[in-house]
């Protein structure tokens, strides 16, 4: 009893926390991945003090130059089409016209052919699901991997700002930090033409992404990939696994 009771205090901490750390702010910006030339909508929000608000006019900045004002919908949620032009990152602002607030993020933009591996925040990075410490070897085996390979950070258990600050904070290589969304997001990756190459997280997450990634990683038991005990294994793994052939099945699954 006193366990569910830590842990429900936990999450309710987390949601206060979450909502707060988004932004004392009242525009929030969601991080994106794409392919270059194909078409992406930029996400925002719009809330009150705590909750979704919405009918907000926000002008939306592409690297420092203004695109167009959107107004939010009922839901709080505003879109913009964007078509990128070259890979890299994108730097994404929002400014909230009636409150002056403000939020950026950022659009990974890759090339079709670039290999992309996934790494949950919670599960990877860290030293355990509450502890504010990078997990040991994480931050250089992540500096070593975005020489090759382009990073994406899953953000599972905690608000997607908690886990944007943090990885700021500790300094880790700048992408995309996306909520986790399960398989349907994997497969809607895999529809953009994006080569998941790898991921790393939890032995839930790694069981879900059976179907659309063969290198799968945990410092979890799991049966649905290979257990690891830290960064260096990981590391050597991905040299191993990059210098074979591709395999046939898992490219053409969708």
């Amino acid at each position: 009893m006193l366990k569910k009771f830590i842990w429900f205090s936990f999450f309710i901490l987390n949601f206060w926390l979450g909502h707060a750390s988004i932004g004392h702010g009242k525009v929030i910006v969601f991080d994106g991945v794409t392919t270059v030339k194909k078409p992406t909508y930029l996400k925002v929000l719009t809330k009150g003090r705590l909750f979704a608000q919405g009918g907000k006019l926000v002008d939306v900045y592409v690297d420092n130059k203004k695109v167009k004002q959107i107004l939010t919908g009922g839901d709080g949620y505003g879109y913009l089409k964007y078509t990128p032009q070259r890979t890299g990152l994108t730097r994404i602002e929002a400014r909230s016209m009636s409150e002056s607030d403000s939020d950026s993020g950022v659009i990974l933009v890759v090339a079709e052919g670039d290999k992309l591996i996934l790494i949950e925040v919670e599960n990877g990075l860290k030293e355990s699901l509450l502890s504010q410490n990078a997990r040991a070897n994480s931050h250089k085996a992540v500096e070593t991997l975005s020489q090759t390979y382009k990073i994406i950070y899953l953000n599972t258990s905690f608000a997607t700002g908690l886990s944007r600050n943090w990885l700021r904070d500790k300094e880790f290589v700048e992408t995309a930090t996306l909520k986790w969304q399960g398989s349907i997001m994997l497969k809607s990756l895999k529809e953009k033409g994006i080569h998941l190459f790898a991921i790393i997280g939890s032995a839930g997450l790694v069981a879900e992404a059976t179907k659309y990634i063969e290198n799968r990683y945990s410092f979890e038991e799991t049966k649905d990939g290979q257990t690891v005990k830290d960064w260096e294994e990981i590391l050597k793994l991905l040299e191993e696994a990059s210098h074979k052939a591709p395999s046939n099945s898992t490219a053409k699954q969708k």
